[in-house]
């Protein structure tokens, strides 16, 4: 039985749209990867992460679609090899706020004697300390109780008029040198009052031991230091969470040039 002429019509629509389809999800199933709340440990379910990147891909359509096809199959292989790694690149830079805090809790756990409790962790597949993967979360929650996917979704479009599907791009490394500074500084600067304080209990526990030598300084420094730890964090870290992860987004200038406008 032959095609009617609706049936041609529609197979020639899905051979239209097939190849700039494929490349937009290239660049979004890359990109939300590295997001904590879009990652496959986030979704476990991979139909989910397509359908959901499928309705982002709606609403970037008329950027995506006036792309130029590739004529065979290897350039199109190419292209979507490229589209990932623009979309790799992407999903770092806007996960910038959760590896600052992952990184906060880190340290602190380092300080604090609780690193040898580090753990794999089932969200990103590496392996982290309580803290890091508590901290990681509650930003990527402050994040999303924000609005946060607005401007998200604003940079994912802007992407598309920074290097357009089909352009020419180069690596900076001056701005990969720009994003691990802002990331090692952010996260000392924002650990610092408790690792200052995780020092004073070292130096005051050091002391005690000094004139009472029947006491185990170090068993007893694991529990001190990981209460100071806590009251510390709720005290200051907790309250200082909603204003300290959209700043991170505008002190870094290639977010500020994806977003139009200012993120919340």
């Amino acid at each position: 039985m032959g095609l009617t002429p609706l049936d041609t019509a529609f197979m020639q629509a899905i051979g239209d749209h097939a190849v700039p389809a494929t490349l937009g999800l290239a660049r979004l199933l890359a990109c939300f990867a590295w997001l904590p709340y879009l990652s496959s440990g986030a979704m476990p379910s991979r139909m989910l992460r397509v359908v959901l990147a499928l309705a982002v891909l709606i609403g970037l359509w008329p950027v995506t679609e006036t792309i130029q096809r590739p004529l065979d199959m290897p350039s199109l292989g190419l292209a979507a090899m490229r589209e990932a790694l623009i979309g790799t690149v992407l999903g770092v830079m806007l996960a910038l706020p959760y590896h600052v805090f992952h990184a906060i809790g880190s340290v602190i756990d380092t300080q604090r004697g609780a690193g040898v409790g580090a753990m794999l962790d089932p969200l990103t597949g590496v392996e982290a300390t309580e803290m890091a993967n508590l901290l990681q979360m509650m930003s990527a929650v402050v994040f999303l109780v924000a609005g946060g996917l607005v401007p998200l979704l604003e940079a994912v479009q802007g992407s598309y008029v920074l290097v357009p599907m089909g352009g020419g791009f180069l690596p900076d490394l001056p701005s990969i040198h720009g994003f691990m500074d802002i990331v090692l500084s952010a996260a000392i600067r924002m650990a610092a009052p408790v690792l200052l304080l995780l020092l004073l209990v070292e130096i005051l526990l050091g002391v005690i031991s000094r004139f009472a030598q029947q006491l185990n300084a170090f068993s007893v420094s694991l529990t001190v230091k990981s209460v100071i730890a806590f009251a510390a964090m709720l005290l200051y870290l907790m309250l200082t969470m909603t204003e300290q992860v959209p700043a991170l987004w505008r002190q870094y200038p290639v977010l500020r040039a994806l977003v139009p406008g200012d993120v919340p």
